[in-house]
Formats: C-alpha cells, sequence, structure tokens
C-alpha cells in the first residue's frame, strides 16, 4: 500500500521543515511510521474481512442461488473486489513484515489497477442498465438480450485488463515521464469519465423514481444498486482521484495510503450492505445470508406479462410489466 510513495521517503518529506530540532524530527517521524502502520494494520484486517464476505457472496451467487441479469453483473463484481482485497492484503503484508512473497511490485500494482478498474466499469454499467431499464421498461424487459450481462462483463473484464497491461508493458519499457503519461491517461479514464457516468445515471434513476412514485414499486434491488454506487463514490473513487493528483504532482500528505484504506473499506462493506438490505424486514434482520441474497437478487422477470414470485420472497406484487401503464418494479 505504501509502495506508491516509500516510506522512507514520507518520512522524510515530513521530518523536513526549517528551523526544527533533532529531536522535533524525531518525533514527527516517529508518529508518521505509527500513523503508516496503523493504516496498513487497519487495511490488512479490512482486506481479510472483506475477502471472507465477497467469497460467501461468490459461492451463494455463483453456485447457490439462480442468477439473473443484474446477479451476474454483481457477482463479477464481488469477484474484482475480492481480487482487489488480496492485492492489497499480499502488498500491506509485504510493507509490514518486511517479507517478500515473491511477487514483484510492479505486478501487484498492475494487478490493483485491473481489478479497481474492473469494479469501476462494472458499477458503470450496472448503474447505465438499471437507469435504461427505468427510462425504457419495455423495451429492457422484451427486447433486452437474454445473455447481455454476461458479454458486458467478459468484455470489461477485457477492456481494464488490456487498460492495465498497456500500462504495465509501457511503463517497464519506456521512460518515467512516458510511464506517468500513460498513467495519467487511465486516471482521466476512470476518473474523469467513469465516475460522472455513474453519478448521471444514478441521479436519473433516482429522481426518475421519486419524482414517479406512484408508477414505479422501488424494491430490495433497487436500493443495494444505489447503496453500492453511492458508497463507491465516497470510498473508492478518492483512490482514483489522489492518484490522479499525485501523478501530476499534487502531493499531499498520506495521500495513496489512505485512497487504498478508504478503497479497503468499500470493497469490504458490499457484502455487508446486500445482507443488510436483503434481510431487512418489519424492522428486523432475521435471514440467513442465503435467503438475503435470494431477497436481493432472485427476481425472475417475464415480459409476457408477470414478475414471478420466488420462495425467498414470497410477499412480492404479481405486476404486468409489459404494460407501459402498469406499475413498474425497480
Amino acid at each position: 500500500m505504501s509502495g506508491l510513495i516509500p516510506t522512507s521517503v514520507l518520512l522524510e518529506e515530513t521530518s523536513m521543515g526549517p528551523g526544527t530540532s533533532s529531536n522535533d524530527n524525531m518525533k514527527e517521524r516517529e508518529t508518521s511510521y505509527a500513523v503508516l502502520k496503523f493504516m496498513e494494520s487497519f487495511c490488512l484486517i479490512s482486506s481479510a474481512c472483506g475477502m471472507v464476505g465477497n467469497g460467501i457472496v461468490i459461492w451463494f451467487l455463483g453456485f447457490r442461488i439462480k442468477r439473473n441479469a443484474f446477479s451476474i453483473y454483481i457477482l463479477n463484481l464481488a469477484a474484482a473486489d475480492f481480487g482487489y482485497l488480496l492485492c492489497i492484503a499480499v502488498e500491506t503484508v509485504q510493507y509490514l513484515m518486511q517479507f517478500n512473497v515473491g511477487v514483484q511490485f510492479g505486478i501487484i500494482l498492475f494487478l490493483d489497477l485491473f481489478m479497481y478498474g474492473t469494479g469501476l466499469y462494472l458499477l458503470t454499467t450496472i448503474s447505465i442498465e438499471r437507469c435504461l431499464s427505468v427510462l425504457f421498461p419495455v423495451w429492457f424487459r422484451c427486447h433486452r438480450p437474454k445473455h447481455l450481462s454476461s458479454i458486458m462483463s467478459a468484455l470489461l473484464w477485457a477492456l481494464s485488463f488490456l487498460i492495465c497491461g498497456l500500462g504495465y508493458i509501457s511503463c517497464s519499457v519506456s521512460t518515467l515521464h512516458n510511464c506517468q503519461q500513460i498513467l495519467i491517461t487511465i486516471g482521466v479514464l476512470d476518473f474523469l469519465i467513469c465516475t460522472p457516468l455513474m453519478i448521471l445515471s444514478s441521479l436519473t434513476l433516482f429522481f426518475r423514481v421519486c419524482c414517479n412514485s406512484h408508477h414505479f414499486k422501488t424494491g430490495k434491488l433497487f436500493t443495494v444498486i444505489l447503496l453500492t454506487i453511492l458508497f463507491f463514490l465516497i470510498f473508492a473513487v478518492p483512490l482514483g482521484a489522489l492518484i490522479l493528483l499525485e501523478f501530476l504532482n499534487y502531493k499531499f500528505l498520506y495521500s495513496p495510503e489512505i485512497g487504498f484504506v478508504l478503497s479497503c473499506v468499500n470493497s469490504s462493506l458490499n457484502p455487508i450492505i446486500y445482507f443488510l438490505v436483503g434481510s431487512y424486514r418489519d424492522r428486523r434482520f432475521r435471514d440467513t445470508l442465503k435467503v438475503a441474497l435470494q431477497k436481493v437478487f432472485e427476481e425472475k422477470i417475464d415480459c409476457r406479462g408477470e414478475q414471478e414470485t420466488t420462495d425467498a420472497d414470497p410477499e412480492m406484487t404479481t405486476i404486468s410489466h409489459c404494460n407501459p401503464d402498469a406499475t413498474v418494479s425497480v
């Protein structure tokens, strides 16, 4: 985690200043070292918990629960979060224990950016597609390609791998200046293109539903998507912004470390969001994880005119979906 700005360099920067005594320098170094170690330890614990949570989500959505259009995206998002947290955990162990696990830092950084970018692209696609499902409900339910989610997920993984792979290869053979330009380009794509698209589509979805509450019936999936995107914007987007500012030579104390800690929290929170939203009923949390995930993601939609109820959520109302005047469940 501290590999983007080596600890020794950071400590030297924080200890420099005119008129400071050696004791003051020593105290500042000790404080900075303690802060870094605390953040690294917190990130390691958060990563471990997040990997367990995302692993459970992958198991249930991949093998135990029938998948639909949006659960496929969530399954891929959980895989990206798991991979990202694993990379952060490996990197943090190397710095905490001064133990080399045999993986070069450049490869770890490449995998970090690869998993981070994949999660960003998936969430952007989820927000756009959910927005389209509200703006064009008849087309979405009756004419949406059956395997669109799987195809889009594969393309997004490939896109992220291609972009980060080109960046890694270019940084391996090019000058430092060219490497910085490439990483800045990746940062612009991630932060200045995908993030605004995510915000715009999410706001459109939110206000469309709120302004037509008599026509739209919000469900648990709607809540999960909005909460997941909201927490991503709060906790994960700062990492991309701070890294972009770092390569533009705007340096802030602990800036990349804070970004990585926040992104770890975000990737670890998603399974908790799924469980809390899925299990909450009558102001109580009463369901198992599997049942909670079923309530959120096992929504069967048939364009012939009805939404099938599931065993996990028998209270779901059966409504007409290809009738434009019917109440729409989002």
